[in-house]
């Protein structure tokens, strides 16, 4: 019966092969290489099998039908050549469009090749039957090109799948699968397809902006965005590391900032943030993308940071170039950090607009190098020389001078003269020179200015992840590894205890000792006030050691936050609710955000070009252009460049938002002080005199920006309501009410007179919620308020603040002297502090014993009557 079955087969196959339109020469019988007596161990082993013979004898098999097997029937398999069967044209549906007609084609031929495998009886053993062995058409020379045979295994896709999270281009991928196996015939094309479909089942119908959030919040990063006003599009996004933030906390002395371009399709610059670690290393904080490089942008992303760092540890030196907007924002933000400029940007400006003013090359080699002592100078004296005889020298050039003094020196000498610099410890970061490295290292990642969010997002998690890998590499480093150098006796406690980079600093400092000894002058010190490491008259004089403490990791809880905004809840409207409820879900599942892309920028000036630029490299700058000799020589060009550079930082600087009302200059406030505490009094910061003076500047000095008014007073009306009982035995039930009412208020426009800010009874508010140490001054009453509940930090560790009252209706920030004198602490701390806050009066007796000996009989015999009363 099966001897006639094949032969009616073969009949059917001879009909099939006459019916198409090959020359009988093409007929090829191929029976005999799958023909086979092998039982196979399992379905896989024979299809592995029968594909295997076919791609040695170019033939491309694949399965035309499969049956499981049920109701008593065997399991079989039925394989096919890939060109077996006919092109079928697929019927339009009428309620179907025209489409865009495509050129196609076929490959189907009918070829007759046909197998059969089936399941035997004993447990999972297949045997395979040649039904027809005949192929009516050309024998392929080459596979490469076959869709079916370009398909990737399970492992070649895993392959792919690893290489592509890593940023391996597409074409070392197929060289990689190649290598690994001789028979691979993929192509560029199944290596696209084939990341493609791991995209789309990666994205899960996600949006882009769900992507981005759910791997942000699956990587454990914090996260923060904004959108434009009543809108669900982007408008800036925040981003940081956890590994990064642990690092910020560790090293938050020195941070770099700088924005870069052309690195997304947006065209949103790209705000980077740079800290340093003691191992001399580089390391980014947060990745920001701005809608523009206004204040108000820079001002929010620098927030975000601030949000990041402890109140106790925020930096002390911030590196930029001369960015206005940006400059603003960090007086905002980080009021105390010692902000310097960029000495490269700052050469790299003075050659752009002054090289070209030299008409002998030797003129300016000469200038420059005046130029570098000038900023070299140790001490003000020094400086004061170097540029005397800069101006001797460069009399004849008067454009020259004018720009470098106009422009750098009577502004911001002391935010890039070693003179004043070398004065702080910044560990030797005065140029912004990391921040561009790092912009470099970035743009190598991500290889094209056309990527997205969520595809940037995934090339800079594996930057930063090998970044921290480097990073832990050299702090083990330094703990392990003991170099020759560092094996005299003199190292013998400190080896291992810091890194391998204060070791050669100090090490330096060691050699220069042998010559300098103890002279203080000769050694300058320079060493111990920017590195904070022993200098070389130190080390000749004393030979000690020192150690570097480790910071406590601070345990968060999110409790207080949450009862705030269980409160907010319960007392708004419904609309405010759903607002509430629509943040929060977004806060608990980020995949579920409705967030959109902002459009991509395009550019309104001059002809639209039709290629998209898809290049990260920058426009050149001023310098490079004046490098390149492209500029004109002619010395009218000259002139006019110098003048286009100063109208356009004049109309940036007028272009600055200006705030509501104008402050006075604090020369005025100083008479409004005890003419003894006057000479300790360094300066005076104003705020906005809105009634919310008070608020704003204790605001700005706690580090939330004079803008943060409104969260200081629901944070003293939280500690109010928190400690209900405590402040009712200190104020009384009516007064308490009274202050909940002057506490209560957030609009935007000025407060009315009881709402204003009121001296002494919120002194013990501000003290006990910040823990900070606070002095009120006033030309009539000045004390110092300390916290009520907490324990007592040393002395060094404490956070003192200084609010002064001028006028009889306004406050400001008063910065003091070290050394000054401290007003007597209230009476009412005394009387009702927690035991637990004993011992933060101690330090003090000194200080308040040299305030009463300055002030005025007349005014301490009015203080001690109000403190008595």
């Amino acid at each position: 019966m099966e001897e006639q079955n094949n032969i009616d087969n073969h009949k059917q196959d001879d009909v099939s092969i006459k019916s198409t339109n090959y020359d009988t020469d093409c007929v090829m019988d191929y029976s005999s290489e799958f023909t086979t007596h092998e039982i196979f161990k399992s379905r896989e082993a024979m299809i592995q099998w029968t594909r295997n013979v076919g791609k040695k004898n170019g033939i491309m098999v694949v399965i035309k039908r499969s049956e499981v097997g049920r109701g008593g029937k065997r399991a079989r398999i039925f394989f096919g050549c890939e060109r077996g069967g006919k092109y079928e044209k697929i019927k339009k549906k009428d309620n179907q469009k025209d489409l865009k007609s495509r050129i196609t084609g076929t490959k189907k031929c009918g070829c007759p090749f046909k197998l059969k495998g089936q399941k035997l009886d004993t447990h999972s053993d297949w045997m395979l039957k040649v039904m027809c062995g005949v192929h009516n058409h050309p024998i392929a020379k080459h596979l490469e090109g076959h869709s079916f045979a370009g398909r990737l295994t399970a492992e070649e896709t895993s392959i792919l799948v690893d290489m592509s999270k890593n940023m391996v281009r597409p074409k070392d991928i197929l060289v990689t699968l190649k290598k690994k196996d001789p028979f691979n015939v993929s192509t560029m094309k199944s290596i696209y397809n084939a990341r493609q479909r791991y995209k789309v089942i990666e994205m899960a119908g996600r949006s882009q902006m769900q992507q981005l959030l759910s791997k942000l919040s699956e990587h454990n990063y914090i996260e923060w965005h904004r959108c434009y006003d009543n809108t669900d599009i982007v408008k800036d996004l925040f981003w940081a590391h956890p590994k990064s933030i642990e690092l910020l906390r560790s090293f938050p002395s020195v941070l770099l900032m700088d924005c870069t371009y052309k690195v997304n399709k947006y065209h949103l610059p790209l705000f980077e943030i740079i800290g340093v670690t003691s191992t001399d290393m580089t390391f980014n904080v947060a990745y920001t993308y701005l809608s523009s490089e206004r204040e108000d942008s820079y001002t929010w992303a620098l927030d975000r940071l601030r949000g990041l760092m402890d109140n106790d540890f925020l930096p002390r030196v911030i590196v930029t170039d001369r960015e206005l907007a940006l400059m603003n924002a960090i007086e905002k933000i980080f009021p105390r950090a010692n902000h310097f400029l960029c000495r490269w940007h700052i050469s790299r400006n003075i050659m752009a607009n002054c090289k070209k003013l030299f008409a002998a090359n030797d003129k300016w080699e000469k200038f420059i190098m005046s130029w570098n002592l000038l900023v070299l100078s140790s001490n003000e004296i020094e400086f004061i020389d170097h540029f005397k005889t800069m101006q001797r020298d460069f009399a004849s050039f008067p454009a020259v001078m004018e720009y470098v003094t106009n422009a750098w020196l009577n502004n911001y000498k002391e935010r890039f003269v070693s003179a004043w610099t070398d004065k702080i410890m910044h560990f030797g970061n005065l140029t912004t020179n990391r921040v561009e490295s790092s912009h470099s290292r970035l743009k190598k990642y991500l290889s094209t200015s056309q990527g997205n969010f969520e595809t940037s997002w995934a090339k800079i998690h594996n930057l930063l992840e090998l970044q921290h890998t480097d990073i832990k590499a050299s702090f083990e480093k330094s703990l392990t590894v003991v170099q020759h150098q560092f094996k005299p006796t003199e190292f013998k406690h400190i080896r291992g205890f810091i890194s391998i980079t204060a070791l050669n600093i100090t090490l330096s400092e060691l050699k220069r000792a042998i010559s300098i000894g103890v002279d203080r002058s000769a050694c300058g010190c320079v060493i111990r006030q920017t590195h904070g490491l022993p200098c070389a008259h130190e080390i000749a004089e004393y030979k000690r050691e020192f150690a570097v403490t480790q910071k406590q990791k601070v345990e968060l809880s999110c409790q207080p936050e949450f009862e705030l905004i269980a409160n907010r809840f319960n007392e708004s409207s419904i609309e405010i609710q759903l607002d509430i409820l629509k943040k929060l879900k977004e806060i608990a599942n980020p995949g579920c955000t409705f967030l959109l892309d902002p459009e991509v920028k395009t550019r309104t000036r001059g002809r639209p070009s039709i290629k998209v630029d898809t290049s990260t490299r920058r426009d050149p700058s001023a310098f490079e252009i004046s490098l390149s000799g492209q500029e004109s020589c002619s010395l009218n060009v000259k002139s006019n460049s110098v003048t286009t550079a100063k109208s356009k930082a004049e109309v940036k600087r007028r272009g600055r938002p200006k705030t509501k009302s104008t402050p006075v200059k604090s020369i005025t406030f100083i008479d409004e002080f005890l003419v003894g505490l006057q000479s300790y009094i360094h300066h005076i910061k104003d705020v906005v005199a809105d009634g919310n003076c008070g608020f704003r500047a204790i605001a700005d000095l706690i580090g939330l920006g004079e803008d943060g008014w409104v969260q200081v007073r629901k944070d003293l009306l939280n500690e109010l309501y928190s400690h209900l009982d405590d402040y009712g035995k200190l104020y009384g039930p009516e007064r308490v009410n009274e202050l909940i009412h002057i506490l209560s208020y957030y609009e935007n426009w000025p407060a009315s007179s009881d709402r204003w800010m009121t001296m002494p009874d919120m002194g013990h508010l501000i003290a006990s919620c910040y823990n900070v140490v606070l002095f009120h001054l006033s030309s009539v009453q000045c004390l110092t308020f300390l916290p009520l509940r907490s324990e007592p930090v040393h002395i060094l560790s404490r956070r003192n603040i200084a609010l002064g009252y001028v006028f009889g209706n306004h406050f400001v920030e008063v910065f003091l002297t070290p050394g000054h004198p401290i007003p007597p602490i209230t009476l009412d701390w005394g009387t009702y502090h927690h035991p637990i806050a004993n011992g933060w009066e101690t330090s003090y007796a000194s200080q308040i014993q040299h305030f009463r000996e300055i002030i005025s009989p007349k005014v301490a015999t009015i203080d001690r009557i109000i403190l008595d009363n």
